[in-house]
């Protein structure tokens, strides 16, 4: 349940409806459109793919130096000071990082070049062999032999000479067991590695955040963009996009993609195009702008502040995001303009794939943060009163729900093994339990998906880190990522992006499922095993009918949302009290069984003056009037309320329209299938 803390941001416009309730005397009956879709047979469940980088975990491509770091001199390849061409190929002698602080696979790495050089190693565990020069083709190959227990690769190129523009192009070194396209071995071209592509096979989706460098990614126009002709791929771009497409076509994956903090319009369409020309047609996209935005320690934070400051300097009072001068606190301006961007966003790749893609193929998702609804209710509001119902927008909204330790275990410097299991992670479940109904309330209020961008298993931390490390790899961690999908899953969450697929473990976390690309752990069986099972069926809401097919009785101060302003609990805690014009509440429902069902609200009043608007995920029930019980504690009820509703969750949202009552519980009560009995 959300916490009952008091929510001060505006209230969403009234719904319009009619406060005359003489139709309701007559028995009419408001049929409440079904909840959500067909829910799927297994889990769905994506991952994050780590950085190209030399450091990295996860041996995504056949030719390694697409992740090396970027040219260095030749005695000192780490330095990165190796001039380069427009394409990033070193116009002179040179060398690079191929690999570090990983573990190298040991076996016969085949070098291939461009121009004339003479092959050389700077890593311990390593040596040349084999070396030659084809003047025909003007190519330099070699074999660089990696022995058993090599943590680094480091290689460099001297006397060179035969390319054009000095120095040597087109520069490979392929993974032991590779060979280039038409080569013996390898008839087709092989981008990706074998053992990268079985550690993805389980999932659905791939989210190319880190792939392609979200967090520095500073490009503003198409031509900005990392290529698939440059010499490397491990920029502070990232990889070029045209690599994630071939992923998601080679793997057959959707994708999710995260669109650069300051991407042009023109970028974004050029992204459209380029995913309609060459993504396979059974592949979808889950669309993302930046990440994170909302997270100071990213620039992509800073970037959209002062974006969205620029706006409402420009507009001013015609501004949107500070609507039209009422919203006068820039951070807020800041949190709808990643709405307004999305939706923006949207609308270009609508004009490039056609409306009917949208939330079909194209899936534009509304990421935010876990830990603070309120900014995403914000958002969606904003949406829903500056663009349209959301659920025509957007496909979803998504936080980041990691399960991980509180401060204070976290922050012990005697935590044991033990103590994380048995006290930390069923603590910081409740935590998970809580963010994850928080979204669940807003995305099916606005009947859209709630997803997860990233999350999974977060213990970490500098404090106790030998036993965090330990943790990660003690197999009871599969018992406990099992109960945190089946929480997950459960309160009816959708898509989940795990972070990370793979990744070293230490004091800046243990986020990866494996370190090792080849070898499987507790996190990688466990998770293989949520994915393969049944989808567990969802749990969470108010339950209709209640046990035993009685009428559900809501207490009104257990709402799961609600905007407040000074409304509070009364002394005893048995009722809201102090209840003002706009004042709304929400309320997580799980229709169980079909049917006609009669909803009343029990209220306190001396007059009746008071007036109710009743909503259901979105769909307006009327306005309701507050009968004079003859006192504030002194309860009546509502007249009832008939709505027909489908198998699944809702929300009902109490809106005060006209203050003057107190408010007790939400009665809802099956009738039957037409409404009689």
């Amino acid at each position: 349940m959300r916490s009952f803390t008091i929510r001060r941001q505006a209230a969403v416009a009234a719904l319009g409806v009619a406060a005359c309730m003489s139709w309701q005397a007559r028995g009419a009956v408001i049929t409440v459109p079904p909840a959500e879709g067909e829910r799927p047979a297994h889990p769905p469940m994506g991952v994050n793919l780590e950085y190209v980088l030399d450091y990295a975990r996860s041996e995504m491509f056949v030719d390694c130096i697409k992740s090396a770091r970027a040219f260095g001199s030749a005695k000192a390849p780490w330095d990165e000071k190796a001039p380069v061409d427009k394409d990033g190929w070193p116009t002179g002698d040179a060398g690079t990082v191929v690999m570090a602080d990983v573990p190298v696979p040991p076996g016969a790495y085949l070098f291939t070049c461009t121009g004339h050089c003479r092959l050389g190693v700077l890593s311990a565990g390593t040596s040349v062999q084999g070396q030659g020069y084809d003047r025909a083709s003007n190519t330099t190959t070699g074999i660089i032999n990696v022995g058993q227990n090599a943590n680094q690769l480091f290689i460099n190129f001297t006397g060179t000479q035969g390319a054009a523009g000095g120095g040597v192009k087109n520069i490979r070194l392929y993974r032991p067991g590779y060979r280039p396209a038409g080569g013996v071995g390898a008839p087709k071209e092989e981008i990706f590695t074998k053992e990268f592509l079985h550690a993805i096979e389980p999932f659905q989706a791939l989210r190319l955040m880190d792939f392609t460098r979200t967090n520095t990614n500073d490009a503003v126009e198409w031509a900005d963009r990392t290529k698939p002709t440059d010499a490397l791929q491990s920029g502070k771009r990232g990889a070029a996009w045209e690599y994630g497409i071939a992923l998601g076509n080679t793997a057959k994956k959707d994708l999710w993609i995260n669109v650069p903090v300051k991407a042009s319009d023109d970028y974004v369409r050029q992204l459209a195009k380029l995913l309609k020309e060459k993504l396979d047609p059974d592949r979808v996209v889950y669309v993302e702008y930046s990440n994170e935005v909302w997270n100071s320690l990213f620039p992509q934070f800073g970037a959209n502040f002062d974006a969205a400051k620029a706006e409402v300097a420009r507009e001013g009072d015609s501004s949107l995001l500070s609507d039209h001068g009422k919203d006068n606190n820039p951070y807020y301006w800041a949190w709808k303009r990643v709405a307004q961007r999305l939706i923006q966003i949207e609308q270009i790749f609508k004009e490039v794939w056609g409306a009917e893609a949208i939330n079909t193929r194209i899936r534009p998702v509304l990421a935010s943060q876990s830990a603070n609804a309120f900014m995403l209710q914000m958002q969606m509001d904003f949406i829903a009163k500056n663009y349209g119902h959301p659920a025509g927008l957007i496909y979803g909204v998504a936080g980041a729900p990691y399960l991980g330790l509180s401060q204070k275990f976290s922050n012990d410097d005697s935590l044991t093994v033990d103590q994380i299991f048995k006290e930390g992670v069923p603590d910081q479940m409740k935590w998970v339990k809580e963010v994850t109904t928080n979204y669940q309330v807003i995305a099916r209020y606005y009947r859209v998906h709630n997803l997860c961008y990233e999350g999974g298993m977060g213990i970490e931390g500098e404090h106790s880190v030998d036993a965090k490390i330990a943790a990660n790899r003690d197999p009871r961690i599969g018992g406990a990522i099992k109960n945190y999908f089946d929480q997950w899953y459960g309160l009816g969450g959708d898509l989940f992006m795990y972070f990370n697929l793979a990744g070293p473990y230490g004091k800046y976390g243990n986020w990866g499922l494996t370190e090792d690309i080849r070898k499987a752990t507790a996190k990688t069986q466990a998770v293989d095993e949520v994915i393969a099972g049944a989808l567990p069926p969802v749990r969470v809401g108010t339950a209709l009918p209640a046990e035993g097919g009685g009428a559900a009785t809501i207490d009104a101060t257990a709402a799961d949302a609600k905007e407040g302003g000074s409304v509070g609990k009364s002394s005893d805690g048995t009722f809201l009290q102090w209840t003002k014009d706009g004042n709304w509440f929400e309320y997580l429902l799980l229709v169980k069984q079909a049917g006609v069902y009669a909803l009343t609200v029990q209220t306190g009043a001396t007059n009746d003056a008071g007036r109710l608007d009743l909503s259901l995920s979105d769909t307006p029930l009327g306005t309701v009037n507050v009968p004079n019980s003859g006192g504030v504690t002194t309860w009546g009820s509502t007249q009832p309320v008939l709505v027909r509703l489908s198998p699944g969750q809702l929300v009902l949202r109490v809106k005060v329209a006209k203050e003057g009552m107190n408010l007790r519980s939400i009665r809802i009560e099956k009738r039957g299938e037409d409404g009689g009995g």
